[in-house]
Parts: structure tokens; sequence; C-alpha cells
């Protein structure tokens, strides 16, 4: 079933440049978020309660404005309602927490390098187990540079001793699994409803765990004032709502893993934005790695443009 938002949205298809340049936008609000969540963190912000609000915040702006504007997006089988629990829970809730505990146990850069080797294991999804994508050259070179990457800008190289908490490199992989997860799993609901329906679920679904794990009266013991919430509502909004929306509605066009390679320009955007705003440690090594990264990018991006190319030769050889 497809409701009269998502029939909507169909008649009016992004251009090929306009779904890239949605998706690059919301990397640059998220790469932007992660610093302003280290700051907040550096303020005595605990972790759990901006991730919590962030999403339960987020749902209840789209609840109200929608409930006045279209009530059609709330249209769902009930015998669906689990789908959208499972994305919630672990695409939302479970990818934000593992990736802000992570910026608060280390930092900026090794959280968002760590969990946006997730499009890595979109591709190796793609060709192993859903075998909608054969492996290529060009697929196995990105994947071994784009690791090598990683790990590089992360580590800064194992030479220099710069190491990673346990507990963060564990949360950072949770996180990169997490992420992976949403990429394959939004791409499947994203075929049957619209941008705002599956918005709406999904950050329902992870504001009602988040209920369990931490209940209003829990919240309203730490007595947050007026200017704290006005915090969490204004960094609901620029680290989750926004990017969200322009990542589900480019989602909605692109493949997974186009967009999964698409978004590792988040930490380019992250380490420059950490680097500025808080000045956190960007090395010649640290560099070279996030270029390793970029790298990849640009080969996967090309390799189905020349693959289209050389198909046709081979198969005229053939002939």
């Amino acid at each position: 079933m497809t409701s009269g938002a998502a029939k909507t949205e169909d008649r009016s298809h992004p251009t090929a440049l306009r779904r890239y340049l949605l998706l690059l936008t919301a990397t640059l609000f998220w790469g932007g978020a992660a610093s302003i969540a280290k700051i907040l963190f550096m303020n005595n912000y605990e972790t759990l309660i901006i991730i919590q609000t962030r999403s339960t915040l987020s749902f209840l702006l789209l609840v109200l404005f929608f409930s006045v504007r279209d009530r059609t997006v709330f249209r769902v089988p009930r015998r669906m309602l689990y789908k959208f629990a499972i994305v919630g829970v672990v695409g939302i809730a479970l990818t934000n927490y593992t990736y802000y505990y992570t910026i608060r146990e280390s930092s900026v850069a090794t959280a968002i390098l760590i969990q946006n080797t997730a499009p890595v294991l979109v591709m190796l999804y793609s060709v192993l187990v859903s075998k909608e994508e054969a492996v290529n050259g060009l697929k196995i070179l990105s994947l071994a540079l784009a690791l090598i990457g990683c790990y590089v800008a992360v580590t800064g190289g194992a030479s220099l001793g710069i190491s990673i908490p346990t507990l963060a490199l564990i949360s950072g992989i949770a996180s990169s699994v997490c992420f992976a997860f949403i990429l394959i799993a939004s791409k499947k609901v994203l075929k049957d409803y619209s941008v705002w329906t599956t918005l709406i679920y999904l950050f329902g679904f992870a504001a009602l765990f988040w209920l369990f794990i931490n209940p209003p009266w829990a919240i309203l013991s730490h007595g947050y004032s007026v200017r704290d919430w006005g915090i969490f509502l204004a960094f609901a909004v620029v680290s989750i709502l926004i990017p969200h929306s322009l990542f589900m509605t480019s989602m909605k066009y692109l493949q997974p893993t186009n967009a999964g390679i698409t978004s590792i320009m988040e930490p380019v955007f992250a380490i420059l934005i950490a680097y500025l705003v808080l000045g956190e440690k960007l090395t010649m090594v640290q560099t070279a790695g996030a270029c390793g990264v970029v790298a990849a990018i640009l080969l996967l991006k090309i390799a189905p443009t020349m693959l289209r190319v050389v198909s046709p030769a081979k198969a005229s050889e053939k002939s």
C-alpha cells in the first residue's frame, strides 16, 4: 500500500543532480552536528538525553505538522508496523546512540570515519547476500582503498601510537553496522511509503524505544531548564529532522550502495568543521587517509559508467 503523499512524490522525481545534492547537504548537516554534539558533551549534557530528545522532538514536530497538513501520511497497515519498528530502533535509535557514544569517548573524526565504513558492508551485502550487484575489479580496489583510508585516517598510522579506547572502537563498529542496515532497509520501506510516513514511524518507534530505557520521570528528575529544552529542540532539527528528510528523499531514488558511497563525504565535512570549530588535531597522515576514502568514492562512482562502456565492447567481441 502506498500513501497519498507517496503518490505525490512519484509525480515529481528529482533530477539525478538534485538527488546527490540532497544527500550531500544531509551529510553536511550530519558533519556539523557531530561538532555540535561534542560541544554539548563538553558542557555535561548526557549522551542518552541528546539522542533521545533528537528523535522524540523530531517525531512530535512531524506529527503536529501533518495532523494539520495531511493526515494520510499516518495510514499504515498494522501488519507493516513491525518493519517500521525494526528500522526505527536499529536504524535510528541504535545508530545514533552508538555514533554519539563514540564521539563522546573518542573524537568526531574517529566516530565518523568508523561509521562511514558502512557502505563497504552495504556493497558486500549487495554482492554476496542479495546478489543485486556483480563483483568487479574496480569495486574490489575501491573496497581495499576505503578500508585502508579509513584505518589511516582514524589511527593516524600504527607507528604514531595513537590508540582508540576499546569501548569507542566497539561502539564505532556497531554504528557502522547499524548505519549499513538503515541504508539497505530504508530503501525497501520507501518503495511503498512516502518519505514523511517513513520518517514519522521511524522516529516514533525510536522515541518509544527510548521511553523504555529512559522514562519521562527520569528525564524530569534532571530539572532541565527552558534554555536546555530549546537547545535540545534546535539540535533535533539540525542534526536529524533536516538531514534525515534530505537523506530519505534521496534514498527513495538512489541505490543503497550509491547513497552509501556519497554519504562518505560526511567525514570530510565533519573533520574540517571539527578542526575549525573544536580545534581537533588534523595531521597530514589523517588527511592522506581521508583522501584515500575520497578516492575510493570516486572509483565506485565511475565504476558503473566504465562498465557500461566496456560491456558493449566485450559483447561485440563475442559476437
